[in-house]
């Protein structure tokens, strides 16, 4: 197969090959693919038995291809992603892969790729018990936050639904409002991600929260198991004017959504100094990932 726009469909392919590979990073959902998938011209290709994609960075358009998932041939697939650069004329970049998959590489390709450690592109885990219990010294803050939002008794949680759906997009669109007049440019990306998210969050079988305060949405959050011990949470809005919403919608779409699970994955922080010091605040164990770019 050569490489194609993502479908629907292809979940029924997709899937297996992520759950058989049992990665813990973020990328490796056929949801997080798909909703991404218009922003990063998002393709994928099955070779050697293996999942194979390629995206383009949006602002700098550089082809950027993912570590293959499956159990298939790797030395196969990585070749055909090899030779898909050269054919196009643009250098092989590969990323997404953990300490493990660069030996693999090293192994395979023994000098051929200069490998590094990218630091805006590691994941954020946390574990289950931690965000939802937010016990201990360490999180006397985020308690702090969540006791003045809970002042009055006056809030709800509830769980995302096609009912209630409607509420969060209207809640969505004021939010992203707010943040494009004041010139955040990643709201522009967050734009269609979300869209994506709601049109499509039955049909890849996301779980999602919201949560209430005198009668009006202050928050949402969407997400999706990656592997049998880690959720991933691909979308967090909350009103930031509102205080403790966002450390509440966390706590409680992990209560309700993750009791199963040991480690929650809140993704990257894209190099975001605000991004950043939010996640870094409730002590991740941090995911470190690679990037490989061929120099031979």
């Amino acid at each position: 197969m050569e490489f194609r726009e993502i479908q629907l469909e292809d979940a029924l392919w997709i899937t297996p090959l992520l759950k058989k590979s049992s990665y813990q990073g973020c990328d490796y959902t056929f949801g997080n693919l798909f909703i991404w998938k218009d922003l990063y011209k998002q393709q994928v290709a099955l070779n050697g038995g293996m999942l194979c994609t390629r995206s383009q960075k949006p602002g700098t358009g550089e082809y950027q291809y993912l570590y293959p998932a499956g159990d298939g041939d790797l030395q196969e697939a990585l070749e055909f992603m090899r030779r898909d650069a050269k054919k196009m004329g643009v250098p092989f970049l590969l990323r997404g892969f953990t300490k493990t998959e660069a030996q693999l590489l090293t192994d395979l390709y023994p000098g051929v790729f200069q490998i590094e450690s990218t630091r805006s592109e590691w994941d954020y885990l946390y574990p289950v018990k931690d965000l939802s219990t937010l016990a201990g010294k360490k999180f006397h803050g985020k308690r702090n936050h969540i006791a003045r939002f809970e002042d009055g008794n006056d809030w709800k949680y509830e769980t995302l639904t096609s009912e209630n759906k409607k509420e969060c997009q209207s809640m969505f669109d004021t939010w992203y409002e707010e943040h494009a007049n004041k010139g955040n440019t990643g709201a522009l990306f967050d734009k269609d991600v979300v869209k994506n998210a709601f049109r499509y969050f039955n049909q890849l079988q996301f779980t999602g929260g919201i949560l209430y305060r005198s009668s009006k949405v202050v928050g949402f959050t969407i997400g999706e198991p990656i592997n049998k011990d880690t959720y991933a949470v691909h979308i967090e809005k909350a009103f930031f004017e509102v205080q403790g919403a966002y450390a509440v919608i966390n706590r409680e779409y992990v209560r309700h959504e993750m009791q199963d699970y040991q480690y929650v994955n809140r993704e990257e922080d894209d190099g975001l100094e605000g991004l950043r010091k939010a996640k870094e605040s409730y002590h991740p164990i941090m995911l470190e990932k690679f990037v490989a770019r061929e120099v031979n």
